[in-house]
């Protein structure tokens, strides 16, 4: 069985009630089909402070021993489903946390790269994204918030699985927004091609 861990966040500012949380409920109503695939998927939730998100990926990765990372999160002002292929060493000192806490310092990490590259096969999840119909793109650009930093601190740990990140908008509720169902059909292609592509990798080495 080849793992794959999938985090959602929790609530933040802006979004009380974040619907990656209700992405969550269906990939785990979800378990037994992936397993059909040959694929264990473990289920987090991320919290959304500052101070708590490179402690929490570390204790999650020496926990699961994850063979890829998929994380998941809302872009609120987004309205496709959007594939997130870097990320960057920076946060944002403004916006508070979900606990009211701004950020201490400007970079995730110190004396850490400026930019890390995403190793989920990007190109091919949107290919599958848009054969079945679903509208999304691929993303340079993951924010300076708690999702960029997730994504970062998940690419720059010692040996990193496959490492991803996709962001959804909010469901169907203005134009253009795909509908609840066509999120979660979107999170399965993702955790399928994903799971592939580390295999594969597996295999060759």
């Amino acid at each position: 069985m080849l793992t794959v861990l999938a985090t959602v966040f929790a609530a933040f500012p802006g979004a009380r009630h974040n619907p990656s949380a209700d992405l969550m409920v269906a990939l785990e109503r979800r378990k037994a089909r992936f397993a059909g695939f040959g694929i264990k998927l473990e289920t987090r939730v991320l919290p959304v402070l500052y101070a708590e998100i490179a402690p929490r990926l570390a204790k999650l990765a020496a926990e699961v021993k994850p063979d890829a990372i998929l994380h998941f999160g809302l872009a609120g002002q987004r309205k496709l489903i959007s594939i997130e292929t870097r990320a960057f060493n920076r946060v944002s000192l403004v916006a508070p946390d979900a606990g009211g806490a701004h950020a201490r310092e400007f970079r995730l990490v110190p004396k850490g790269a400026a930019i890390l590259q995403a190793h989920v096969p990007a190109a091919q999840i949107l290919a599958a994204l848009r054969c079945a119909g679903i509208a999304s793109y691929l993303s340079r650009d993951a924010g300076t918030y708690l999702c960029n930093a997730a994504l970062y601190h998940s690419l720059a740990a010692p040996e990193p699985p496959y490492v991803g990140f996709i962001h959804i908008p909010w469901p169907a509720r203005r134009g253009g927004h795909p509908s609840f169902a066509e999120i979660v059909r979107a999170a399965e292609i993702a955790i399928l091609q994903t799971a592939v592509a580390a295999r594969r990798e597996r295999l060759a080495a």
